[in-house]
């Protein structure tokens, strides 16, 4: 009478449990794997991406002008485009003073503005010339006039930094 109860009041609703439970974990088990799985691919993924960021951010700190000021930004901006000018025998005219007069906390964006004389060889020169730079320029205006095979001209070419916050003086 003993083993007629346990046997099925007992032992088969555990031994059922248990059965069930030891399925359920087997399910879990393999929902686990297939998630892990989809994790693994993702990271592949996510590393990629994130390599591809440090990249674009590396190219992006490279053609930054230098200088920890917007006087020193301006004025590597100026000397920048003389040098640039003057290796392809572009004759200034004049080269007003870099406008770095917009900025934000962190970043600056400079203007040079000069006006030239060339002919088509020397400019299309200077325009490879600053595209070519390591620094990210970028010709905002450009004017030109044509009298007796010369051209005649201005240029507006900007470029951009990233200046430390100034201090705040305490007074």
């Amino acid at each position: 009478m003993f083993i007629s109860y346990i046997l099925p009041f007992e032992l088969g609703p555990m031994a059922y449990n248990f059965y069930q439970n030891y399925r359920q974990s087997i399910e879990k088990l393999h929902q686990e794997f297939e998630r892990y799985g989809k994790l693994g691919e993702r990271a592949e993924y996510w590393e990629a991406e994130n390599q591809r960021a440090k990249q674009e951010h590396e190219k992006i700190e490279a053609g930054l002008l230098p200088g920890n000021n917007r006087d020193l930004v301006g004025a590597k901006m100026q000397g920048l485009v003389r040098q640039l000018a003057q290796n392809a025998d572009i004759t200034f005219k004049s080269l007003d003073p870099p406008d770095s007069s917009f900025n934000t906390d962190k970043w600056v964006l400079v203007i040079q503005t000069m006006q030239f004389e060339a002919n088509s060889k020397t400019l299309i020169a200077f325009l490879k010339a600053l595209n070519n730079a390591k620094e990210n320029l970028a010709v905002v205006m450009l004017n030109l006039r044509s009298h007796r095979k010369k051209l005649s001209g201005t240029i507006k070419i900007t470029g951009f930094s990233r200046v430390p916050s100034q201090p705040l003086n305490e007074e």
